[in-house]
């Protein structure tokens, strides 16, 4: 037991020793590389401060020989203008006087001048009906008539009405005469004389008044005849033969379409354009290489609620027929008309704060040939005055001259005096 014990003991001793020995070594180790790294440190310090000191003790003019050698050496480059391959690159619209129109398009439908509903006064039975749909008509044409039978009987018994009263009025007219000449030789006294006077008067108030009746009757005769009293083409059939009408049923319709009126909508921000007397050119699919002038002849005044747009009726001459009411149709409303006018993008304006507009422009003047054929020339930011602008074009009234380039496309910033190069220029295509 006591040897077991010594054994443990002794290789406790061993293995203590080990540890102490290789603590000690690890400490000693880095103790060194301590040293030796603040020995590095110091060298590299003191060779810094060596170099510093020798470029403070070099002489100033030794300093400046040597920029002076070395500019000597290396090849300044000239003093000249910009080279063309840092120039911005530019597209330009070229300015002209030209004529130019500005138009507002609409679309809409045919319309006859006048479109009448055909009925009849009276009440009564439909006997024949004289036109079909879409049938031209001339004025004084019968378009259909009713059953007359009533009114012949009417106007016969009027007739006859009026033959009896004047028969009698004759015959109280003789009976007048009669008496007057017994008053004038004193055979019958005056009271008698006035009594055939009055029943003479009664007898003529009796044939004006059947004379009248018999006028209603033939005035009822004429109303079961229905006449067309213009020229045009007949619209929708809208009763038969045989049938019973009233003064509220409607037959047909008649449409005049010497002139027609070509209905169309302008939304609310184009109101302004439009005016009376505007002149206008109108499209229809059935006559595609026709174009149809008209002018604006009336402009509703309330905008509809639904749509909201302003109705306007734009009329056109229709001899010939070839508009027909219901076609839909489109059209250019002239707004302005500019002759000799300087026209210009209106991408190339830029407003500034102050409601001033400036157009960046070449002029002619200032225009060189460059490399690849292409032009180069100077950019002046120009204030202008504008007259009428469109969304795609404006009219220039004072501050561009015909010839000269205004930039519509940059790539890069352009400012007063910018030198460019112009890769590509436009003109008026119209």
């Amino acid at each position: 037991m006591a040897l077991k014990k010594k054994a443990y003991l002794l290789l406790a001793a061993i293995i203590l020793f080990w540890i102490i020995f290789i603590a000690w070594g690890m400490f000693k180790t880095g103790v060194k590389l301590s040293r030796d790294k603040s020995e590095a440190e110091q060298k590299l310090i003191k060779k810094a401060t060596q170099q510093q000191a020798a470029v403070t003790e070099t002489k100033p003019e030794e300093t400046k020989t040597r920029v002076t050698e070395s500019q000597k050496l290396t090849p300044q480059p000239p003093q000249t203008e910009q080279p063309e391959s840092r120039l911005v690159l530019v597209r330009t619209f070229k300015v002209k006087s030209v004529d130019f129109q500005d138009s507002l398009p609409v679309m809409g439908t045919v319309k006859g001048k006048t479109e009448m509903e055909l009925k009849f006064e009276m009440n009564g039975v439909i006997k024949n009906i004289n036109f079909r749909e879409g049938e031209m008509v001339k004025k004084g044409d019968l378009i259909a008539c009713l059953d007359s039978k009533d009114a012949e009987l009417r106007l016969a018994y009027g007739r006859n009405k009026l033959n009896s009263a004047e028969a009698a009025f004759r015959s109280v007219e003789k009976k007048l005469e009669v008496h007057k000449k017994l008053f004038e030789s004193g055979a019958i006294i005056k009271s008698k004389l006035e009594v055939v006077q009055l029943e003479c008067e009664s007898a003529r108030f009796q044939m004006e008044t059947t004379r009248s009746e018999m006028e209603l009757a033939e005035n009822e005769m004429k109303k079961t005849c229905l006449y067309a009293n213009k020229e045009g083409v007949m619209g929708p059939r809208e009763a038969e033969e045989g049938e019973f009408i009233t003064p509220q049923d409607k037959i047909g319709s008649l449409i005049e379409t010497n002139n027609v009126f070509v209905e169309v909508g302008v939304v609310e921000r184009d109101i302004y354009k439009v005016k009376v007397g505007q002149k206008a050119k109108v499209y229809v699919d059935a006559w595609p290489n026709i174009t149809f002038e008209g002018t604006v002849d009336n402009i509703y005044p309330v905008v509809e609620g639904k749509s909201r747009t302003l109705t306007i009726k734009i009329k056109v001459e229709n001899p010939e027929g070839k508009l027909i009411p219901g076609m839909f149709s489109r059209a250019d409303i002239l707004i302005i008309e500019i002759k000799d006018g300087l026209i210009v993008p209106a991408s190339c304006l830029i407003p500034t704060k102050g409601g001033v507009t400036l157009v960046p422009v070449i002029p002619a003047s200032s225009l060189q040939k460059g490399e690849e054929d292409t032009q180069v020339g100077t950019v002046q930011l120009r204030k202008v005055d504008l007259g009428y602008v469109t969304s795609d074009y404006a009219q220039i009234s004072q501050g561009v001259s015909p010839e000269d380039l205004v930039v519509i496309e940059a790539q890069g910033e352009l400012k007063d005096n910018t030198r460019v190069r112009i890769v590509g220029t436009e003109e008026m295509g119209f």
